[in-house]
């Protein structure tokens, strides 16, 4: 029987100390963590939890999505370490041709740095498949007409 309680008391320990890391890490990941924000026109296949990365790099995630006079406005959380220039730009890209999307930050070349909460002033929306393809194909009737 004092072997049961044994393992009970144990096994909840266990259970506590890993709810206790899980948590911790986020609590403590937030804290490292600067925001910024985007107003884009079209931000197809984004949503939070998307991936924000600077040369292949994850630096951080998308935190919120929402509607800012019909358009819609992006929030980003990135490690606290990095430092953004003014002049840097956002665009959303996608992983391959189907892939999943992710925003890319390029880094500018100003001395001056962004605030945190501050606005991105260059960035690129998300580029439609259909749009692609359709680009393509006017494209191939013009060389098809040129010939």
């Amino acid at each position: 029987m004092k072997n049961r309680y044994i393992k009970f008391f144990l096994g909840l320990v266990f259970v506590v100390m890993i709810l206790t890391v899980l948590f911790s890490e986020k609590k403590a990941s937030k804290v490292s963590l600067k925001d910024y924000k985007i107003a884009f026109n079209k931000i197809d296949g984004v949503q939070v939890g998307t991936d924000v990365l600077i040369s292949g790099v994850k630096v951080g995630f998308v935190n919120k999505v929402s509607l800012d006079k019909n358009y819609p406005l992006v929030s980003i959380s990135i490690d606290r370490d990095i430092n953004l220039p003014n002049d840097s730009s956002i665009s959303i890209q996608t992983d391959g041709l189907f892939g999943a999307k992710f925003m890319l930050i390029e880094i500018g070349g100003s001395e001056e740095l962004m605030n945190e909460n501050e606005f991105f002033s260059f960035y690129e929306d998300s580029i439609l498949v259909e749009d692609l393809l359709k680009k393509i194909i006017e494209l191939g009737e013009m060389n098809k007409n040129e010939s």
